[in-house]
C-alpha cells in the first residue's frame, strides 16, 4: 500500500465501512479506500442518502444559497468576470449564482444529472467525464478542428465536492493547471475527514465509499495542491450547522426505546450547543470545519 500524493509506504488501516478498508497516510493524511473494490461497493449503489436526488436537493435549497453566496462572495474578490469550467455541477445552483455576481462564461461539465438551475442561463455544456474531458483537451493540443473549443483557457476552475470522487486527483489537477489562463484560480471544496464532524459522529455522511476514492484533510490537501504545481490563496474549514445535527442524530440510532433516545438527545444537544456555536469559529480557524474551501493559483516558483 502506498499513499497516491507522497508515495510513501507508512500508512495504517484508518476505518472499515461497509466492508470496505480506509487506510491513512501516516506522513500527508491523505485517506484512501483500497484498491479494486468495485465488487464490494456495487450493492451499495443506491445507498447516497439522497445526495443525488433533486427532490432531497431542492429541500435544501435556500440553505445551500447562503452558503455558496458566502463562498462566491470570496471568488469574486479574485476573479470578477471569465472563462468559468464547472467540474461536476450537478444541479447548477452554484454557477446559477456565480453567474448573478460577475460577469462569466460558463462551461459546465457533468456527466449525471440535469442542471435544473441553469434553464434560463447560457452555457456550453459537455456530458462527459473530467478524464474523457481532458482526453478532448490533448486532441486540441494536436489541432484537432472537429475540437470547437480549440485553444481555449480558464480563468476560473471549479471542483465543488468533486476531488474526492476522482481515480487520480494528483494527475487531474496537473492536467487542469494547464488548462487555467494567466492568473486564473482553482477552487475546491472537498470534506474534512480530520474534522471535529467526522470525529464525534458514528455514522460520518461523507465516508461515502460508494463515491469517494479519497478522504482529504488540511494537511493533504494543502500538499496535493503544492504536488500539482498550485499556492493556496485562501483556505478556510467551516460546515452547515444543519448538516452536523443530521449527522450527530445518527449517534442515536441504536437507542431503540424512543423515550430513552429523546431524553438522551436532548441533554447531549443542550451540552453541546451552547458550546458548539460559542467556539465553531475558532474551531473552523483551527482546521476542524467539516468542509474545506481553497481557492488555489498557479505557483510560479516551480515552473
Amino acid at each position: 500500500m502506498i499513499c497516491h500524493v507522497c508515495k510513501k509506504l507508512d500508512v495504517r488501516r484508518l476505518r472499515i465501512e461497509k466492508a470496505v478498508q480506509i487506510y491513512e497516510c501516516l506522513d500527508c493524511q491523505l485517506g484512501f479506500v483500497e484498491q479494486n473494490v468495485s465488487s464490494l461497493t456495487r450493492s451499495y449503489k443506491d445507498d447516497t442518502n439522497g445526495f443525488y436526488d433533486f427532490e432531497g436537493y431542492r429541500e435544501k435549497e435556500n440553505k445551500l444559497k447562503k452558503r455558496f453566496g458566502s463562498l462566491i462572495e470570496e471568488i469574486i474578490k479574485y476573479k470578477k468576470s471569465g472563462n468559468v469550467l464547472d467540474v461536476g455541477a450537478g444541479f447548477g445552483l452554484f454557477s446559477s449564482i456565480l453567474t448573478k455576481n460577475g460577469k462569466y462564461q460558463i462551461d459546465i461539465l457533468e456527466p449525471n444529472v440535469e442542471r435544473f438551475y441553469l434553464r434560463f442561463i447560457s452555457y456550453n455544456f459537455y456530458k462527459t467525464t473530467l478524464a474523457k474531458f481532458l482526453t478532448l483537451t490533448k486532441l486540441r493540443d494536436r489541432g484537432d478542428l472537429s475540437i470547437k473549443r480549440q485553444g481555449k483557457l480558464y480563468d476560473v476552475i471549479i471542483l465543488m465536492d468533486v476531488i474526492e470522487h476522482l481515480e487520480n486527483p494528483l494527475v487531474n489537477l496537473k492536467k487542469l493547471k494547464l488548462l487555467l489562463a494567466p492568473g486564473g484560480i482553482l477552487i475546491i471544496q472537498t470534506p474534512n475527514y480530520k474534522s471535529l464532524m467526522a470525529r464525534i459522529c458514528k455514522d460520518w455522511a461523507w465516508w461515502m465509499i460508494e463515491d469517494h476514492k479519497f478522504f482529504f484533510s488540511p494537511k493533504s490537501l494543502q500538499k496535493i495542491l503544492y504536488k500539482a504545481g498550485f499556492k493556496s490563496e485562501y483556505f478556510m474549514t467551516y460546515e452547515d450547522w444543519y448538516d452536523f445535527k443530521k449527522n450527530l442524530d445518527g449517534n442515536f440510532t441504536g437507542i431503540k426505546n424512543n423515550p430513552l433516545k429523546k431524553l438522551i438527545k436532548g441533554l447531549f444537544f443542550s451540552l453541546f450547543f451552547p458550546f458548539y456555536f460559542l467556539f465553531r469559529k475558532m474551531i473552523w480557524r483551527l482546521g476542524y470545519g467539516g468542509l474545506m474551501f481553497v481557492i488555489a493559483k498557479k505557483d510560479w516558483r516551480l515552473h
